[in-house]
């Protein structure tokens, strides 16, 4: 991998296209929200604010709505915030001249850790109600998931960047088997993930996992052209994954797994998976 190849994109910019698409259903309510740093959350974000009074309000575990979220882990509704006996009250100021009176707050989690924290509020007096809440806490997980996946990638880069310093462990089997798993799970997070750009970037970097072709003629390689979802499927079934557990990673169907398999060994001119595997490494598909 080049220097600078890779580059997580910014979680904020998850945040604000979840908080765009709430905007669209819960029109006019005030949207906000931040990512935790460190042990608080910092206010970042914003839809629908009149002042400046919210902007990088720094909220700390169990002081106001987002406070208790943070610490919890769990959504909270409250219909009048400063008047709420529910939270304490630190930052009523910001709140206040905001006029927001109810407001709803869910916690992004990720692997049991609190990472960012969703609002969604009102300034007349019609209170918010479960729909809201369900919303609120849908949008909630998709963002947890995304942020799960990026958190794999990373892991896995981080990886192979330690593997890097330590050339002499290039040449070790175990350490193959290492290059084979990371390269299938950057597959499998490529085809999960909704970031186009990050999916794109993904795969390319699997496939800087694979080795040059070794036996077959540059004129036989020309021929075999196996579609991304087909080298998915070989990258997981050369890990051992059976049918079942291969589906289960890609978030496809069984029957499609062999589907896409048929398809490839019908390419690569083989019989049954270990042939395509092999057939396979060595067209420099894999690795």
């Amino acid at each position: 991998m080049t220097k600078n190849e890779y580059s997580r994109p910014d979680d904020r910019e998850l945040l604000r296209a979840s908080l765009r698409s709430l905007s669209a259903a819960f029109r006019p309510a005030v949207l906000f929200g931040g990512l935790v740093d460190g042990v608080g959350l910092r206010l970042s974000e914003f839809l629908g604010t009149d002042t400046a009074s919210l902007h990088k309000v720094r909220v700390e575990p169990g002081s106001g709505l987002g406070g208790r979220v943070l610490s919890q882990r769990r959504p909270f509704l409250i219909q009048d915030y400063v008047g709420s006996d529910a939270i304490t009250h630190e930052h009523d100021f910001a709140v206040s001249h905001e006029r927001l009176r109810s407001m709803a707050a869910a916690p992004v989690v990720v692997r049991g850790k609190t990472r960012s924290v969703l609002y969604i509020a009102t300034r007349g007096e019609a209170p918010l109600g479960e729909r809201v809440m369900n919303e609120a806490m849908g949008a909630a997980a998709a963002i947890a998931l995304e942020m799960d996946i990026r958190d794999e990638v990373d892991r896995r880069l981080a990886m192979m960047a330690e593997a890097r310093v330590q050339p002499e462990q290039s040449f070790d089997s175990t350490w193959m088997e290492h290059v084979r798993q990371a390269h299938a799970d950057l597959r499998s997070l490529a085809s999960r993930v909704e970031d186009a750009e990050l999916a794109a970037q993904l795969e390319r970097i699997g496939g800087h996992l694979a080795p040059a072709p070794s036996a077959p003629p540059i004129a036989v390689r020309s021929l075999v052209r196996l579609t991304p979802r087909e080298l998915d499927v070989l990258a997981q079934l050369a890990l051992g994954c059976s049918y079942e557990e291969t589906a289960a990673r890609l978030a496809l169907k069984p029957v499609t797994v062999k589907s896409y398999l048929q398809n490839a060994m019908a390419k690569l001119s083989v019989h049954n998976r270990m042939e395509a595997v092999s057939a396979a490494r060595k067209l420099g598909l894999l690795p």
